[in-house]
């Protein structure tokens, strides 16, 4: 039986924010980055955005953790503050502020969007058929089998400061109106922005930004956001500079592309793809120190095993707070505490809570209630020791 709780949805939560944290600490280690980054950057992504999408627990065979003292002052139902008219605990006010903040970076998002594609619409310079950068594409359309490539459209843009592959739905390439390359150096650029198309390299930096927005609290995404940018060109240089000549050639170009200036360049788009956005010492050494490295498929195997492992756990696994709600009290929210209750033991082997004197409910285990409570095995001990104001 799939159950989903708030208990669920707070493990989904945790689990994806260790993925990411697991992620940009790999990452720190530039072998580990260069051999084994792509299919582990695939690999956590699908992982992250299939735990989001189904935040559940499995039932009956999923365990409760009970962390009465943590999670309840995480949680926030003991701890309660005035908000407007009512009452509210501070992790209620906690999702208002994430809710908020999700809003406010989808509203950035769309906005940034909606301004760049206005903006190409209405300056957006249609090359002509004799010029070497159309030349060029035309002949790598027709050196390519899939069709896909037959819809990406190339056009020149003003105030563009690099090449840059954009749209999912209609991919489209920009190269700025004004750089100036070779024929060679043309071919090495969308080449490479083409790529990036044929390796759904726009699908990945897509879904790492919807998951980038939905935590925009957790400041590991920032780091993960540089790091894949840095791995999706790394791919991509190792793919076009296949031997020592093609890669001082490649090498060149991209020097040429990332010391081209422009003053008041646009802003692009997060989810577009830029030729030199990446940090360029990063992309020569893995050209000039890390070729024919191939990545080792027993370590890729072990890495994505343990990440397997850990998400299917956490659909076995969910952490309880174990508090009570505030409403069962009067005098506005009595905290149970050592001092203020207690348990009597049943002859089943289950437990009558007392809070305050009164009898609250019969408890199956003491597992369910606060930590270090007094327990009584029955109601004469407990009358020695503590005022009974009403029994069951």
């Amino acid at each position: 039986m799939i159950d989903f709780s708030i208990s669920s949805v707070n493990m989904a939560i945790l689990v994806s924010n260790l993925f990411i944290i697991f992620l940009v600490l790999i990452f720190r280690n530039r072998k580990v980055m260069f051999r084994l980054g792509l299919p582990l950057l695939v690999g956590f992504v699908i992982l992250i955005c299939v735990r989001m999408i189904f935040p559940v627990e499995l039932l009956p065979i999923s365990h409760n953790v009970y962390l009465p003292d943590l999670l309840a002052t995480i949680v926030g139902e003991t701890r309660r503050v005035r908000f407007f008219h009512d009452t509210a605990s501070w992790w209620n006010i906690l999702e208002i502020i994430w809710g908020c903040g999700i809003l406010y970076s989808l509203f950035k998002y769309i906005k940034r969007n909606y301004a760049f594609r206005k903006y190409v619409k209405n300056h957006a310079i249609v090359l002509s058929e004799s010029s070497v950068q159309m030349q060029t594409f035309t002949q790598i359309r027709s050196e390519t089998a899939q069709k896909c490539v037959q819809k990406i459209q190339l056009l020149a843009l003003p105030l563009l400061k690099s090449p840059v592959i954009w749209g999912i739905r209609i991919p489209c390439i920009l190269i700025p109106s004004t750089l100036e390359l070779s024929e060679t150096e043309w071919r090495y650029v969308l080449l490479h922005e083409v790529n990036h198309y044929l390796h759904k390299d726009l699908y990945i930096k897509f879904l790492l930004h919807i998951i980038c927005m939905i935590y925009w609290w957790n400041p590991f995404c920032k780091f993960l956001k540089n790091d894949t940018d840095t791995i999706l060109e790394m791919r991509i240089d190792q793919t076009l500079a296949n031997n020592l000549a093609h890669t001082a050639e490649y090498l060149s170009c991209l020097l040429k592309t990332a010391s081209y200036q422009i003053e008041n360049p646009i802003s692009i788009p997060d989810s577009s793809i830029n030729f030199c956005d990446s940090v360029l010492a990063r992309r020569f050494e893995t050209l000039t120190q890390t070729k024919n490295k191939s990545t080792s498929p027993l370590a890729v195997i072990v890495f994505l095993s343990i990440s397997f492992f850990i998400y299917v756990t956490s659909y076995f696994i969910t952490f309880e707070a174990n508090y009570f709600p505030p409403d069962m009290f009067t005098n506005d929210m009595i905290i149970p505490t050592q001092s203020n209750c207690f348990l009597i033991e049943r002859p089943d082997g289950q437990y009558d809570f007392y809070l305050l004197g009164e009898y609250i409910e019969v408890y199956p285990d003491k597992k369910y209630c606060i930590s270090r409570i007094h327990t009584y095995k029955n109601i004469e001990e407990a009358r020695k020791h503590e005022k009974i104001i009403s029994e069951k």
